[in-house]
């Protein structure tokens, strides 16, 4: 009886956006028989993590398994197919019939949850594919507007409550601000809020790195939920190295630019780069007032990335409001930070981020125009 362990995962730039599968298939022992990774146009990460389980499924089949155990680094989606949560996204629903139907085809069938170092093959093959994705399905994409809130704001007793009112509110990803109170004068939070809050939601978690010696501590945020990390030049030994061990652990990497620091800290290392944040404040505190001179770096970057055909996002922080969001957009930021301007704007959030997006997609038309 032919018996595989396959471990599988999902990953998606959006909500949703490019996405992408990847897929590890072993024996009893452990020993790799095969990998596996398929881009996706458009997904949620949900959805990636399904049509993953349902990949594994046609290739056990195809290579003749009579008992599959699926490993994912998802508990909901492995509670799911379990049959211990019920599943109410009607998209969902359809892929865990899907997935079910597939798995009658094997005498045993089973799916268990495993941390995410333990799922990291399948990480890397699921973000590289998702990323391919990005170029080949989402030209237009990389220029439309993301909007991407900052909890820094939001009410810290139901934070669980707010990550789902901003998925339902359409928020692309979710702004997290990891602060020492060394590299920037203030404390946050850190690895325990952002690993409580990963099952509340699909969105990418966009996790800004105000602390010094990022290095250190690459691998637990990673570990915890974070889909993108970006670092300070100013608080790391070796720039390149860390990009590097971020992209290694699985996650999209970007430098983030204070208003005082040079965008040539980041020219020679741009072709590495899924993103470059510019603060259009002094990092620390929420409801800064803007510094409309960092729009000039902006415009710097935007015609380096032009000029190497590169999809670097350009994201900016920092007292950005429907005032001035156009602006930014019009001077190449495609993602947008936005905490007080979400969450103390007197509007609903779905509301609040809305108008946030119409505002800055002005700015998008007067740059294709």
């Amino acid at each position: 009886m032919k018996s595989l362990r396959i471990y599988v995962d999902g990953s998606s730039l959006g909500n949703p956006g490019p996405a992408g599968i990847g897929i590890v298939v072993c024996d009893e022992q452990e020993n790799i028989l095969t990998t596996h990774q398929l881009s996706l146009p458009n997904a949620t990460n949900n959805e990636a993590e399904y049509q993953a389980v349902i990949e594994a499924l046609k290739l056990a089949k195809h290579l003749g398994a009579d008992e599959v155990v699926i490993l994912s680094d998802s508990e909901l989606i492995v509670q799911q197919l379990n049959g211990n949560y019920r599943v109410k996204s009607p998209n969902l629903l359809r892929l865990h019939e899907e997935a079910m139907n597939m798995a009658r085809n094997f005498k045993r069938f089973n799916a268990v949850y495993v941390p995410r170092e333990k799922n990291k093959m399948a990480n890397q093959l699921a973000q590289k594919a998702s990323l391919a994705s990005s170029l080949k399905f989402q030209s237009f994409q990389r220029r439309k507007v993301k909007i991407s809130p900052s909890i820094l704001s939001a009410d810290f007793r139901r934070l669980g409550e707010v990550v789902r009112e901003l998925e339902a509110g359409g928020a692309d990803w979710i702004h997290f601000d990891i602060i020492d109170g060394r590299f920037a004068p203030n404390i946050t939070f850190g690895f325990p809020v952002i690993e409580a809050l990963r099952p509340e939601t699909s969105l990418p978690f966009d996790v800004h790195l105000m602390i010094v010696e990022p290095e250190r501590y690459v691998e637990r945020f990673v570990r915890a939920g974070a889909n993108i990390l970006t670092v300070h030049p100013e608080a790391t030994y070796q720039l390149h190295r860390t990009i590097n061990m971020i992209k290694e652990a699985g996650a999209m990497a970007g430098v983030v630019l204070n208003p005082a620091t040079p965008p040539e800290f980041v020219k020679p290392i741009l072709h590495l780069l899924d993103l470059v944040l510019v603060m259009s404040v002094d990092p620390g505190f929420s409801g800064q007032k803007f510094l409309p001179f960092v729009l000039d770096k902006v415009r710097t970057i935007r015609t380096w990335i032009d000029e190497m055909g590169l999809e670097t996002e350009v994201e900016i922080d920092g007292g950005v409001t429907e005032a001035n969001a156009a602006e930014c957009v019009n001077a190449g930021v495609t993602v947008i930070v936005s905490a007080t301007g979400i969450f103390h704007s007197g509007k609903s959030v779905a509301e609040a981020i809305a108008d946030l997006r119409r505002a800055a997609e002005k700015g998008l038309e007067e740059k294709q125009s």
